[in-house]
């Protein structure tokens, strides 16, 4: 599925000749896009392949338990810390471990964090023993860490050290060759699942190859299931497919018609220019939110709201 764009040929490439070392690797996307399964393929083309794979949302940590969830603790250690723990990293020893959004370690963590890529060791908090622990580490985020290192959020050194090999995984509007396999693919799977047979009608796969997908591929799979699970025939049209998905086909629609044979291209043009700018300034609340929305500058949006009357 994935080899059908140059985009994702180009990532495959990079995990082919990085996945057979022991180099960092910073897996940076979206959310959405397949992170974790990337990092999951950089484990199995690996020597480590027969040892664990540990994955921790370091989003979904309590800052306060950050340390202890990584480097273990030792009874007594803190409230609640009635017996002695081993962390994440001592879990995948031998193993890969990998650091989903990275971005959210505090910097108390970092210090820690950096310490094992230098030196492979660790302690747990509120210990004195130090661990010689042999995992490899990925990480990933869909954060700017250079923007972070800049404001002072996430160390320099430890940017440097987590980024030897970066790999950006794009998001599924701009590798639109994929959309049509994962769609097929996963209408398949979920049919299979649930013991039923089902396929796109033209229509509806017209309407899902357009869609934006802010989601990239997580929401590609949610709709592929709630579609063939929601479904009542064999062919899922476009009654079946969420509202956000046939509210952009009947706008791009709704455009497409708004004007006679007689007009002119540049009269055509500026018709669909003053029904975008229209549209825009209903959704949002000023010119600064539309003009980010448009790509374009405030300045810009002003002299065409000016210029088409639009308030």
């Amino acid at each position: 599925i994935i080899h059908d764009s140059q985009e994702m040929k180009d990532v495959l490439s990079v995990v082919e000749r990085a996945a057979p070392t022991d180099a960092n690797v910073l897996i940076l996307g979206e959310n959405g896009t397949g992170k974790e399964l990337i990092a999951r393929e950089l484990h199995r083309q690996s020597a480590r392949a027969g040892q664990v794979f540990l994955a921790i949302d370091l989003g979904s940590v309590s800052e306060s338990l950050f340390e202890s969830e990584l480097f273990g603790h030792r009874k007594g250690a803190f409230t609640g810390a009635n017996e002695d723990r081993p962390g994440r990293f001592q879990a995948a020893n031998g193993g890969t471990l990998f650091l989903d959004e990275i971005a959210e370690l505090p910097l108390s963590a970092q210090v820690k964090l950096l310490r094992f890529l230098e030196d492979g060791h660790i302690t747990r908090l509120g210990g004195a023993k130090v661990r010689t622990i042999d995992a490899r580490i990925l990480a990933a985020t869909h954060q700017n860490l250079k923007e972070m290192v800049g404001k002072g959020t996430f160390r320099h050194d430890l940017y440097y050290r987590l980024n030897v090999i970066p790999l950006h995984i794009p998001a599924l509007r701009d590798r639109k060759e994929c959309i049509s396999p994962l769609l097929r693919y996963f209408v398949d799977y979920y049919a299979d699942k649930t013991g039923t047979q089902k396929r796109l009608s033209r229509s509806a796969l017209d309407a899902l190859l357009d869609y934006l997908y802010p989601g990239n591929v997580r929401e590609l799979m949610n709709i592929c299931e709630r579609t063939v699970v929601m479904s009542e025939t064999e062919v899922i049209d476009m009654p079946d497919l969420p509202k956000d998905v046939t509210r952009r086909t009947s706008e791009r629609s709704m455009l497409a018609t708004n004007w006679s044979k007689e007009m002119t291209l540049k009269q055509i043009l500026r018709s669909v220019e003053q029904e975008v700018l229209v549209r825009t300034m209903k959704k949002y609340k000023n010119q600064c939110e539309a003009a980010s929305a448009l790509g374009v500058s405030q300045p810009t949006i002003a002299r065409r709201l000016k210029k088409y009357g639009v308030k």
